[in-house]
């Protein structure tokens, strides 16, 4: 397969984060109008290979003051969802962390509207459906992100579906139970950040917590019996090969478990995690598989069609992307 092949196939893509994915044009342009140094924006993209991920997480810095407004993540979001619809894919799952964005005073309910606003108008020109999962982070209280959830369930929007958590992953996940059982009380579904840091007991605590999705999960592959607790309890894991090799989880390409995975047959979705940040899109992450692993066309669609099952997509969505899958996939 070539990368044009892979850019016109259809695609999902169920972990992407907002702010890591504004691309350098519209962040320029955000800049100029804010008066916000460009020469700031050279930290916007990490370099290829990091120390650690709190290393890769240090270029969201550079980026986060430019999305305190709502006019801003108004076009964030239109921008995101433009530049997916340019490699066809045709259902996408955008994962931010509200909080993030409430620095100039900006209400969640600001936050989020704003946001969606920008998705919607998007979709006005482009065929990509989208829906919204909302992080909270490590670093907050749990009463913080209690409150986050309550704010956000009042909203009722019905493109608000999942939640997840994301930080430095070295704080785990065992004493933020309640606020994963507050989020799935208001029907969010759960995908959880785990196994990026070499720790598969995380990815374990994750699935024990109620995870149906793991954002990356790379640290199982040392760990057979996390494996087989994946394959048991049906769970996905959000792969995002660029962003794993800047940020050390795997330390080469010819290290990546992914056929290793494959082989286990693990339900497996491949991601870009952070567009801009990671300098990729969704064709070159393929494009990588192709070159390294000999991905083929029946193994890309079996990726794609687990990825939409897995997705937090209502029944009639996933049917839609099935059968445009079904007919792109020969």
């Amino acid at each position: 397969m070539n990368a044009e092949l892979i850019q016109a196939l259809p695609k999902v893509e169920l972990h992407c984060h907002l702010d890591g994915s504004v691309s350098m044009a519209t962040l320029k342009k955000l800049a100029i109008k804010d008066g916000y140094p460009l020469e700031n924006l050279q930290k916007a993209q990490a370099p290829k290979k990091c120390a650690n991920l709190q290393a890769y997480l240090d270029s969201f810095d550079a980026v986060l003051p430019l999305l305190q407004s709502e006019e801003n993540l108004t076009l964030a979001a239109f921008d995101l969802i433009e530049q997916v619809a340019k490699e066809n894919v045709r259902y996408i799952e955008i994962r931010f962390a509200p909080l993030l964005h409430t620095r100039a005073g900006l209400s969640l309910a600001q936050v989020m509207t704003a946001v969606l606003k920008g998705i919607r108008l998007a979709q006005e020109q482009y065929e990509v459906r989208a829906n919204l999962l909302v992080c909270a982070l490590r670093h907050h209280e749990n009463e913080r992100n209690l409150q986050m959830i309550q704010e956000i369930a009042a909203l009722q929007q019905a493109q608000i579906v999942g939640f997840d958590y994301a930080g430095d992953e070295r704080d785990a996940l065992g004493h933020r139970k309640a606020v994963v059982q507050a989020a799935k009380a208001h029907q969010l579904q759960i995908t959880l950040h785990a196994g990026e840091c070499g720790c598969a007991h995380h990815v374990v605590e994750a699935v024990q917590l109620g995870a149906t999705r793991i954002g990356h999960g790379v640290a199982i592959k040392d760990d057979l019996a996390a494996i087989e607790l994946c394959k048991a309890k049906n769970v996905l894991l959000e792969l995002c090969p660029t962003s794993n090799l800047q940020t050390n989880a795997i330390d080469c390409i010819e290290h990546y478990p992914f056929p290793y995975f494959l082989a286990q047959e693990l339900k497996m979705a491949i991601n870009t995690d952070n567009r801009t940040v990671s300098n990729t899109t969704l064709t070159k992450e393929y494009q990588l598989l192709v070159t390294h692993f000999q991905l083929t066309l029946a193994q890309m669609k079996r990726l794609n069609v687990d990825a939409i099952n897995a997705s937090f997509a209502d029944e009639a969505t996933k049917k839609a992307v099935k059968d445009l899958i079904e007919q792109a996939y020969h």
